[in-house]
């Protein structure tokens, strides 16, 4: 498929940006690799240069760039097909993989809904990182908390517009024969955080103990629990369009993962290795190695 100079302008800015969020990441749990530091640097230059060039031909794509009939003029990225990134607290009209779904289904945005709203889902993560990330007692770890849970929202965001495409523009036949009308009685077709089992989100999935190693364990569980979720998902669903962007997810579960076990041993490293469960260091400060 042929690319418009916006998509391709927009795809080589989306790419240089992933480079940047990846080394961010990495830079969270390890602060001090001044190579990874210096690449970071090096593509920040080029996303800076890049950004310029594209808002300068094509319009801003932050709220903070531009604002009216100059904000409002481009499309939003869950109505098209081009092929973007990342999606953070300051909007950018851009999705972390591209969701560009030619054929509507209800039958799988009644199971991929599981990961906006279920036990497992996203809406979920994202809280559960942004939340815990206040009570963490050291700056390398409320920076990796702070970025995943931010993550964790444009994930969000990806599932939200992948439901949105299974559903859109389905006749009342559709909508019955596939057992969607239970959905749509209650929602039409507005996308709503639920399981796929229908139970509706609840707070109750996740936690933020205030603990540092407790809850690290609790974020390494939820990632592991997520990429099974989205491994599950992969088993039932055949069409590429919406399969793409759900490996897309599941693999960032696994990063995310990897993130969480370097910052549990970042962890480790700063307590008394004598006993790392008597005491919490996000309360008991004495617990902490002796400098």
């Amino acid at each position: 498929m042929m690319l418009s100079e916006r998509e391709k302008c927009l795809k080589s800015l989306s790419a240089t940006q992933f480079m940047l969020w990846e080394l961010h990441l990495y830079l969270d749990t390890h602060p001090c690799d001044t190579n990874a530091m210096r690449r970071n640097r090096k593509y920040a230059e080029e996303y800076r240069v890049q950004l310029a060039d594209f808002e300068a031909k094509f319009g801003p794509l932050s709220a903070g760039a531009g604002a009216g009939e100059d904000w409002l003029k481009n499309p939003w990225p869950w109505e098209t097909e081009e092929c973007v990134k990342y999606a953070m607290f300051q909007y950018e009209k851009k999705l972390q993989y591209p969701v560009n779904i030619k054929n509507p289904n209800p039958k799988y945005a009644q199971i991929i809904i599981s990961q906006y709203g279920g036990p497992d889902g996203e809406l979920g993560a994202s809280l559960r990182y942004l939340s815990q990330r206040f009570a963490m007692p050291y700056a390398e770890l409320k920076g990796l908390l702070t970025d995943i849970g931010t993550e964790e929202l444009g994930h969000l965001e990806m599932i939200g517009a992948i439901v949105y495409q299974l559903t859109r523009n389905l006749s009342m036949e559709e909508i019955k024969k596939s057992g969607y009308d239970t959905y749509f009685v209650d929602h039409t077709t507005g996308v709503y955080p639920l399981a796929a089992s229908g139970m509706p989100f609840t707070a109750t999935y996740l936690q933020s103990k205030g603990d540092v190693i407790t809850d690290l364990h609790e974020n390494l569980a939820a990632e592991q629990k997520a990429r099974t979720t989205y491994d599950n998902i992969l088993r039932l669903v055949d069409d590429p369009d919406v399969r793409e962007p759900i490996k897309f997810l599941r693999e960032r579960e696994i990063v995310h993962y990897q993130r969480f076990g370097e910052g549990l041993r970042l962890a480790t490293d700063k307590l008394n290795e004598k006993n790392f469960y008597a005491f919490n260091p996000s309360f008991d400060k004495h617990c902490n190695k002796r400098k």
